[in-house]
């Protein structure tokens, strides 16, 4: 078989045309109306020569199909559909003005017929080629033969090959002014103007922007509707300068916004320009929310007041403002007092209200030019500057406004018919000093706000370098804390604890002791009060429970017998959602009595939890555990509550006990207590006994228990142990 392009070129010269056809095809072409021109064309030339198909369409381009613009077969016309040319076969098309392929079945295997004609055999396809006025191929109309007359093709089609083309590049104008118009009405404004600039078409975006219709700005100038616009350096489409600008504008009804405007000059084939193209947006919104999100950085949601983020900034101006105006500023640390408390009994949504309320009365108080920021939860700084150029009138100046600061948050709230009360502590460093830096000032700040709170809170306290040494101090101990929990450093002490009337061992006391990695035992006042400021407590507390019921199966494995170890609780530990549950598991791990331990409450964990406290000893009360209230008169003593909690046991501070019979106004208030507890029906322990006088005057008030060195300091396991069995061996 012969190559395709030979055959191509062989077969490319019209057969003689029969006069009668050419007059039919011009008889049913003469009234054809454009729209209807090219499938007519194809209707007939496939009648004519007995055509499978008839098509025209475009030159695909990157091998890609292109839909056809007309294409006849099966006895009807059928939508623009896929040409079925492609690859090769539109190559050749490409290359030769008029086409002819014999055997064209065998050639061209893969050529697909719609279904319904796939069984008949294609023998021949015909092409002729449209180009355009610069000689330029850009569309085709072809034919493929099972049957017929394929000579005659070319023939009918060379006598219409200028209305074919003009036909053709009338339908891509068509397809391109719809393009145009879909283009036009975009979510973007357009407004179109002449070279004078007067308003020539606009889309309905600008209508919805501007608020004016289109037979309301036709014809006037565009300064007159939107003034300010620049042509200077206005440049044609194709150009890389524009007017760009955003413009605050007005709507027809008077209503303000902003407005994104870009002008473009439209040039012709000579760049001269025809028209100008004004594209507009309002971006009102967008800006509004640029603005939120700008203003959420640096600024607290809730309050409205500058974040830490915005603090920083303004504290390094002013930092850096008073060295070089040589004055003193002060940044005051403020932390609520008792605002956990109000929040977790009210619920957040009053927490809020009263963070809102704090910081509208703050702001009533700072001068101009002085920042108040909320650092997050109840914490809020303020910033003083130019408070003169000496330190004491500044110190004083500070102090005051600490005073007043003070005052202000304390007096009471009113919300829904009740009052809240809180308080303020205040820490404060003055700026700038010596090998300070602006980084410096929270932290020091902070550190004399925990002063503060350690003072009795509802004070100011101004930062000292010795502060900053114990804080650097005590958070070394912290992480200290930390590693001792992993590292297994803490040991169990026991102070025994003994009848006043007789001397019988009737219990002890656990302990907890840290045995620090390279350094001797640290003492319990200095990392409890540690590890209480976070949840470490929590953790060391329920190692000391474990620890407990270890020793007391222990004790039973070893036949000794100790009516009851008492276990201190902190609020932390026993307020912690599963202090029950894991309690209960431990009971149940070691089998331990029930009645043989003694949990040890201090008052504070009463506080603000008065209800769930009783709630949960009542719980434990029914698993057959014992209460003792610990350090009892050293806090706030709520007779109240006292009457109410399901505790046994009563336990007198040392601080009573320590003076006695020296101090006679501790003598009074231990007898009070005993007698309290004697009409309540509560046992007393009194610590810190010492001396023999002490115990002479708790036995004749009647005082049922002791524990303190006058019979035994804390001791490890073992020697417990050891003290168990001796005292069973006497009292046996």
């Amino acid at each position: 078989m012969e190559g395709k392009n030979n055959l191509a070129e062989r077969s490319s010269s019209p057969a003689e045309l029969p006069a009668k056809s050419l007059l039919e095809l011009t008889q049913v072409l003469a009234n054809a109306v454009s729209a209807d021109f090219l499938c007519l064309f194809a209707k007939t030339i496939a009648q004519i020569t007995g055509a499978s198909e008839v098509l025209v369409a475009p030159l695909p381009s990157r091998a890609k199909p292109a839909k056809t613009l007309a294409y006849w077969t099966q006895q009807q016309v059928l939508d623009a559909r896929l040409s079925p040319v492609t690859g090769e076969l539109a190559s050749l098309i490409a290359q030769h003005a008029s086409l002819r392929i014999d055997d064209f079945a065998t050639a061209y295997p893969g050529y697909r017929l719609p279904a319904s004609l796939a069984s008949e055999p294609l023998h021949t396809f015909c092409s002729v080629r449209l180009d355009n006025e610069h000689g330029q191929p850009i569309s085709y109309i072809a034919a493929s033969y099972s049957q017929g007359t394929p000579e005659q093709f070319a023939g009918l089609c060379q006598p219409f090959i200028a209305r074919l083309l003009a036909e053709f590049e009338q339908h891509s104008l068509n397809q391109d002014m719809r393009l145009s118009a879909v283009a036009f009405e975009t979510n973007e404004g357009l407004l179109v103007t002449d070279t004078e600039l007067t308003i020539v078409r606009v889309n309905q975006a600008f209508n919805r922007i501007t608020g004016y219709r289109q037979d309301e700005v036709l014809g006037r100038k565009l300064s007159e509707l939107l003034p300010g616009i620049e042509l200077a350096g206005v440049r044609g489409a194709s150009g890389e300068q524009r007017y760009h600008a955003e413009v605050k504008r007005e709507r027809k009804n008077g209503q303000t916004y902003l407005q994104q405007e870009t002008l473009t000059a439209v040039t012709n084939s000579e760049s001269q320009v025809t028209h100008y193209v004004l594209c507009l947006q309002d971006v009102s919104a967008r800006k509004e929310s640029e603005q939120k999100i700008q203003h959420l950085a640096y600024y607290d949601e809730l309050t409205g007041l500058p974040n830490r983020r915005k603090l920083r900034e303004e504290l390094m101006r002013c930092f850096e403002l008073a060295r070089e105006q040589d004055s003193v500023g002060a940044l005051l640390f403020i932390d609520l007092d008792h605002f956990k408390n109000i929040n977790d009994s009210l619920g957040h949504a009053a927490g809020d209200w009263l963070l809102q309320q704090v910081s509208s009365r703050l702001q009533n108080l700072i001068r101009q030019g002085d920042v108040l920021a909320r650092l997050g939860g109840d914490e809020f700084v303020l910033l003083l500057g130019e408070l003169g150029h000496s330190p004491p009138q500044a110190e004083q100046q500070a102090n005051m406004v600490a005073k007043r600061l003070i005052k202000t948050v304390s007096r009471p709230y009113s919300l829904d018919g009740q009052e809240l009360h809180i308080g303020a502590s205040v820490g404060i460093t003055l700026y700038p000093g010596k090998q300070q830096q602006a980084d410096d000032l929270l932290k020091q700040a902070d550190t004399a706000m925990y002063q503060a709170k350690s003072a009795g809170r509802r004070t100011a306290v101004f930062f000292e370098q010795g502060m900053q040494r114990r804080a650097d101090k005590r958070l070394k101990l912290h992480n200290a804390l930390r590693s001792a929990l992993v590292n297994d450093e803490f040991l169990l002490y026991f102070q025994p604890q003994h009848m006043v009337s007789n001397g019988e061992l009737v219990g002890a006391e656990a302990l907890v002791r840290w045995q620090r990695e390279g350094q001797g035992l640290v003492s319990p006042t200095e990392f409890i009060p540690v590890a209480e400021e976070s949840d470490l407590i929590i953790d060391i507390g329920m190692w000391v429970l474990e620890q407990s019921c270890k020793s007391i199966e222990t004790w039973r494995e070893l036949d000794l017998e100790l009516p009851e170890l008492s276990v201190n609780i902190s609020a932390k530990q026993f307020h912690h959602p599963d202090f029950v549950d894991r309690l209960e598991e431990l009971l149940w791990r070691y089998k331990v009595d029930t009645s043989m331990l003694n949990l040890e409450i201090t008052e504070a964990v009463i506080h603000g939890h008065a209800e769930d406290t009783i709630q949960k000893m009542e719980q434990l009360k029914a698993l057959g555990l014992r209460f003792s209230i610990d350090d009892f008169g050293a806090g706030y003593s709520s007779l109240s509550y006292l009457k109410r909690l399901p505790v046994d046991e009563l336990k007198i501070d040392r601080s009573f006990i320590r003076d006695i019979p020296r101090d006679r106004r501790d003598m009074a208030i231990v007898e009070a207590v005993l007698a309290m507890a004697r009409h309540l029906g509560f046992t007393v322990t009194a610590e810190g006994v010492e001396t023999p006088q002490q115990l002479a005057f708790l036995k004749q008030q009647g005082c049922t228990f002791y524990q303190g060195y006058l019979s035994s300091k804390a001791i490890p396991a073992d020697a417990m142990e050891r003290y168990i069995r001796r005292f069973q061996r006497k009292f046996a």
